[in-house]
């Protein structure tokens, strides 16, 4: 996964941090905590090589275990017994005191649909992340000002996919922003849930 990121001819500088996450439905380490974080360290001595690497585990079951610790306004906490799910009324909850796991219930409530409605999510989804992709693409080769200017009209299409026709003040303020505000607005479209969330950069 972490060699994966260079092609050859790369230099290493393009390697970035490589975080895996394992989600259990039982318990792995014989350890009485909820996350354990792993590195690579000199055996001896405890010296951490690098960061570069990390392993995370989150053991559900140890949720129930009077014998771990949790807390219960720790973020990983909330998102483990978000995951672990035992009712609607617990995730319901949960989205009420962290903001990450509301847009996450209200991705779930749109998945949760029928089949139709969750391949029309999915497929827009896809689509912005391709064109995300392909802006991201086109940053890194540097733009010239007609290239802005096509970057705005992108940014007003994937606003208008997932927002349906914008007001006209709206677009005519996206077209006048620049470059890194516009890179900043296509970076955040994913987790936008209203107009009010663009206005910020107008």
């Amino acid at each position: 996964m972490y060699s994966s990121q260079a092609r050859a001819g790369d230099s290493y500088a393009v390697l970035k941090k490589c975080v895996t996450i394992n989600i259990l439905d039982f318990k792995c380490i014989p350890l009485n905590k909820l996350h354990s974080c792993y590195h690579l360290t000199e055996d001896e001595t405890g010296y951490q090589l690098t960061d570069i690497l990390e392993i995370h585990f989150l053991e559900l079951p140890k949720l129930f275990d009077e014998a771990v610790e949790k807390d219960e306004s720790e973020p990983v906490t909330q998102w483990m017994e978000f995951i672990d799910g035992r009712s609607k009324g617990v995730m319901e909850m949960l989205a009420t005191k962290n903001e990450e796991i509301k847009k996450a219930l209200s991705i779930l409530e749109i998945v949760s649909q029928d089949e139709k409605a969750r391949m029309i999510y999915e497929a827009r989804e896809a689509e912005i992340r391709d064109q995300i992709t392909r802006i991201e693409s086109a940053r890194e080769e540097g733009m010239e000002e007609g290239e802005v200017n096509a970057l705005a009209r992108t940014a007003i299409k994937l606003l208008t996919k997932k927002f349906g026709l914008l007001p006209e003040e709206i677009k005519t303020g996206i077209s006048k922003l620049n470059p890194p505000t516009l890179d900043i607005m296509i970076d955040g479209i994913l987790d936008y849930e209203s107009l009010e969330d663009i206005k910020k950069h107008i």
